[in-house]
């Protein structure tokens, strides 16, 4: 074992996890560099850095890198991040690898808040937007736990009732679009599919906001999350309060959810598949909330860059390429879980 403390948080980790960790580190790194000299116009490595960086103003490097590259490719840098937590603490708290807010109906309850702001309020602020993607998050949440609760969560239960939920907030996010002006509705459906196209530094300040008030709370929860994942009784008797700690890690992986949603729209699968994904690489037995936003960070950008090299004319969302790497995986886990749990 290997012990990280930064301040007053201690991060314990195994010597893999913590490779595996740098090594992700290092691959995004050198794909956001590739992310910020690839494009329609292609820079040298040394101008993208310096687009930035902010040091060569005036260039064409520093509109094309800093207002245009930059934005989107930390958008979706910091989406991804808050996707994979998401996803890792709720398939920990409910020990289900189906257990995504995509998959259970929470994402789709931000996006029915947020168009629902869009159509009562008008376009307005990322701030407005991102209230009632939040406000949808909470609703759709507090049902799901309702119709889920049976003396405690039962995990079968909570899937069930957020794949119906998640479908009446489908069914309230197209009411609003029949609602809504023909222009506002048709960035409505566009923004629906999620896509990080024209993200600004405001979407990504907001991103980076959330993420520094959300995280360190996930992370100084995240022994209780590990030893909840032995069980309530367990925990119990090992000290840890568990129904705080559960709604508090909950909150959190709502409010990420949410969160993403409100910039770039519901992006399926990310975190479905990226904190699966991390535990396979680093084969740790419990939860891995840092490897697993790395990978949601690594599968993004990877996808939108995808999404930028196909021609013209093939020009998709980003959401549609990060769907083509999901609904493989949710198949895969149909599979084995017809075969009786056998990989």
């Amino acid at each position: 074992m290997r012990i990280l403390r930064i301040g007053p948080l201690g991060i314990t980790t195994h010597r893999r996890t913590f490779a595996v960790g740098l090594l992700m580190l290092a691959a995004l790194a050198a794909l956001l560099v590739y992310a910020m000299a690839h494009g329609q116009s292609n820079l040298t490595i040394l101008d993208s850095l310096k687009g930035m960086v902010g040091i060569s103003i005036g260039s064409p490097g520093d509109f094309i890198v800093g207002q245009v590259r930059a934005p989107r490719a930390l958008t979706a840098i910091l989406v991804g991040m808050m996707l994979g937590v998401s996803g890792a603490i709720l398939q920990s708290l409910t020990r289900n690898p189906l257990a995504s807010p995509d998959f259970i109906g929470i994402s789709m309850g931000a996006g029915a808040g947020a168009v629902l702001t869009l159509w009562l309020v008008g376009a307005s602020s990322l701030w407005v937007t991102a209230a009632g993607a939040v406000a949808g998050a909470l609703l759709t949440s507090a049902l799901i736990l309702i119709l889920s609760w049976r003396r405690g969560i039962v995990p079968l239960r909570m899937i069930l009732a957020g794949i119906g939920i998640g479908f009446v907030m489908q069914a309230v996010t197209q009411y609003a679009i029949t609602r809504m002006d023909v222009h506002d509705a048709g960035n409505a459906l566009g923004w629906l599919v999620g896509s990080v196209t024209g993200r600004t530094w405001t979407h990504v300040e907001a991103c980076a906001v959330m993420l520094a008030v959300l995280m360190p709370i996930v992370l100084w929860n995240t022994g209780a999350l590990r030893t909840m994942e032995m069980g309530d009784d367990a925990a119990r008797a090992l000290g840890v309060r568990v129904t705080a700690a559960r709604g508090t890690l909950a909150a959190c992986s709502v409010l990420l959810a949410a969160g993403a949603v409100a910039v770039t729209g519901p992006i399926g699968f990310i975190a479905l598949v990226a904190p699966a994904i991390a535990l396979r690489l680093t084969r740790n037995a419990g939860v891995t909330l840092i490897p697993s936003a790395l990978m949601g960070a690594l599968l993004l950008l990877a996808s939108d860059q995808v999404a930028q090299a196909m021609p013209a004319t093939l020009q998709l969302p980003v959401g549609v390429f990060t769907a083509a790497v999901g609904a493989p995986y949710l198949m895969w886990l149909v599979w084995r879980a017809s075969r009786g749990g056998q990989s």
